[in-house]
């Protein structure tokens, strides 16, 4: 299940932003190490959990396995005040129509086998249903190169904004995704999975007129069986 979590639901899912910073402070303090991170009975915040910040959070059994922050390019992000540095080859994006992705995580908890290419893959998707149910132009994001590798093997389009900085597994670097059906398109293929993840009437309304007829397809290829050898 996910939830596209707002100021207007945060009341309602407030356990589920619970659990999520409680394992943000799992991943980016204990596991990942990351410096001048403030955690608080041990869950992770930081000056960008504000009002208007929007998260997309994967439930399973209870428990959040996945989840990534939204912030729009026309107040202060991660990427504007903290890495614009890292943005060489083109403007820092600025506008409502480019979001700025932040604290990305997969649960280490879940089966290593399909950790990113199950689980990473499931809420890449539900990013850009949102980027195009939403109309965005673009996500950004600060990630590590070995991730970039990753997304553009499943097919999706990201674009380095400057060059890598640090060594090993502190290298990151800043990318912009473009929004479009297509890049929805190769996740579903890559995922082998064409149904909505978020799973609000507006998504899914959208969801229907565009990837409806697929859905069906495959759905219906699933339940026929396999031909005799």
């Amino acid at each position: 299940m996910f939830l596209l979590i707002t100021d207007q639901n945060k009341a309602e899912h407030a356990d589920v932003l619970d659990r999520m910073h409680r394992l943000r402070h799992e991943v980016f303090v204990e596991q990942l190490r990351w410096k001048d991170l403030t955690s608080r009975d041990g869950r992770e915040y930081d000056g960008y959990d504000v009002p208007g910040a929007r998260y997309i959070v994967m439930v399973e059994d209870g428990e959040v396995v996945a989840s990534v922050r939204l912030h729009t390019m026309d107040r202060p992000t991660l990427l504007s005040e903290v890495f614009p540095h890292l943005v060489e080859f083109e403007p820092v994006p600025e506008g409502p129509r480019t979001v700025d992705l932040s604290r990305f995580m997969v649960s280490p908890y879940v089966n290593d086998t399909t950790r990113m290419g199950g689980h990473g893959a499931e809420i890449i998707a539900a990013i850009l249903e949102y980027g195009v149910a939403e109309r965005l132009d673009a996500f950004t994001a600060v990630i590590s190169p070995h991730f970039l590798a990753t997304v553009l093997q499943w097919g999706v389009e990201a674009y380095a904004m400057g060059f890598p900085v640090g060594e090993g597994r502190d290298a990151h670097l800043a990318v912009r995704v473009p929004v479009s059906e297509r890049q929805v398109s190769q996740v579903y293929h890559f995922t082998r999975n064409y149904h909505p993840r978020l799973m609000e009437p507006a998504f899914v309304r959208w969801h229907r007129e565009t990837f409806g007829s697929i859905a069906a397809c495959a759905a219906e290829m699933q339940r026929v069986p396999a031909a005799a050898d």
